[in-house]
C-alpha cells in the first residue's frame, strides 16, 4: 500500500502527457504494475491467512493431543493408583492374617506354658519328688510294672497294700418273700469302662426254701437279663420239711457286657428240672446282704 502511494506521488510530480511507453503512457504502465502488485499482495494476505489458519489448526490439534495425553496420563496414574491400592490392601490383609496367626500362636504357647507349669506344680518340680516317683514305679524290659519294687514278677506287682475300687451295694433287710420275680431291694448300679472285660460279681444274703424236696433258684442278672456267656445262679434244695435260713454267697464272672452304665439285680424262681415250686424267702430278721462288682480282664 505504501508502494502505491510512492508511485502516485511520483506521477503527480511528472507531467503525465509528456511521458510515453510504446502504445501506453507511463501512468498506464504503472497502474498495471500496481494492480499486479495488489493482486500479489492479496495472494500473500490470503496465503498468510491460510498459514495462520493452519497454525491455529496445528495449535488446536496440539492442544487436543496435549489434553488427550494429560487425560491418558491421569487415567494411567489413576489405574496404577487403584492397582497399587489393591496390592497395598492385599498386603495389609496378609499382614493382618499373619499377625492374627502370630497372636494365636502366642496365646497357644502361653496356654501350653501355663498347662506345663500347672502339671509341674501338680507333680512337683523338685528333683527329690521326681526321684521318689522313679523309685516308686518301675517298668521292666518285658513290660511288667512294679509299684514299690524294681523286680516286678507280674504285669502289675505291688509291694504293699493294694486298694482296689469295687462297686457295692449293701443293707440290712428288708426280707422278701417273692417266689418268682425280682428282689427289688437288692440292686447295684455299676459303670463298665471297657467292652472286652468281665465283671466279677458276688452276692451274699440269707436264703431259705420251705418244704420237702423243694427248690428255689437265685440268679444275678445284668440289666434284667442273664449274663450272655454264663448264667450266675445259686440253687437251694430242701430234704424233708426243712425251714433253714442260711447265709450264702454266690460269686461269678459275667462276660459279653458292653461298656457303660448297668444295673445288677437279683431274681428268684423255681428250678425247672422236674422239681415242684416251693416257698422262697430272701433275707431274714434284717440280716446283712451285699452285692459287689469289679471289672477284670
Amino acid at each position: 500500500m505504501r508502494l502505491t502511494l510512492v508511485l502516485l506521488l511520483a506521477l503527480t510530480l511528472t507531467p503525465i502527457t509528456s511521458i510515453a511507453y510504446g502504445n501506453k503512457t507511463v501512468i498506464e504502465v504503472y497502474q498495471e504494475a500496481i494492480q499486479k502488485l495488489d493482486l500479489e499482495y492479496e495472494k500473500l494476505k490470503k496465503k498468510v491467512a491460510e498459514l495462520e489458519n493452519d497454525a491455529n489448526s496445528i495449535k488446536a490439534l496440539i492442544a487436543k493431543y496435549e489434553t488427550a495425553l494429560e487425560t491418558t496420563t491421569q487415567a494411567l496414574e489413576k489405574k496404577h493408583e487403584a492397582q497399587l491400592k489393591t496390592v497395598k490392601d492385599a498386603y495389609k490383609t496378609e499382614l493382618s492374617a499373619e499377625a492374627k496367626l502370630a497372636e494365636l500362636a502366642r496365646h497357644a504357647t502361653e496356654d501350653d506354658a501355663k498347662a506345663t507349669r500347672a502339671l509341674l506344680d501338680e507333680l512337683g518340680t523338685s528333683a527329690e519328688k521326681v526321684a521318689k516317683l522313679t523309685d516308686a514305679v518301675s517298668v521292666s524290659s518285658d513290660g511288667k510294672v512294679g509299684i514299690g519294687t524294681t523286680t516286678p514278677g507280674a504285669k502289675l506287682d505291688v509291694a504293699g497294700n493294694l486298694i482296689r475300687t469295687i462297686a457295692y451295694a449293701t443293707g440290712n433287710g428288708p426280707y422278701d418273700d417273692t417266689n418268682v420275680g425280682q428282689i427289688k431291694s437288692r440292686v447295684l448300679s455299676f459303670s463298665k469302662a471297657k467292652t472286652n472285660t468281665k465283671i466279677r460279681i458276688s452276692y451274699t444274703d440269707n436264703l431259705r426254701v420251705l418244704g420237702s424236696g423243694k427248690t428255689c433258684r437265685w440268679e444275678i442278672r445284668v440289666d434284667g437279663t442273664s449274663c450272655p456267656s454264663q448264667a450266675l445262679v445259686y440253687d437251694y434244695y430242701t430234704n424233708k420239711d426243712d425251714n433253714h435260713h442260711r447265709s450264702r454267697t454266690v460269686v461269678g464272672y459275667c462276660s459279653g457286657v458292653a461298656a457303660g452304665s448297668h444295673t445288677i439285680g437279683i431274681w428268684v424262681g423255681p428250678l425247672s428240672s422236674g422239681h415242684s415250686s416251693s416257698d422262697c424267702y430272701t433275707g431274714w430278721d434284717n440280716s446283712t446282704w451285699v452285692i459287689e462288682a469289679e471289672e477284670v480282664n
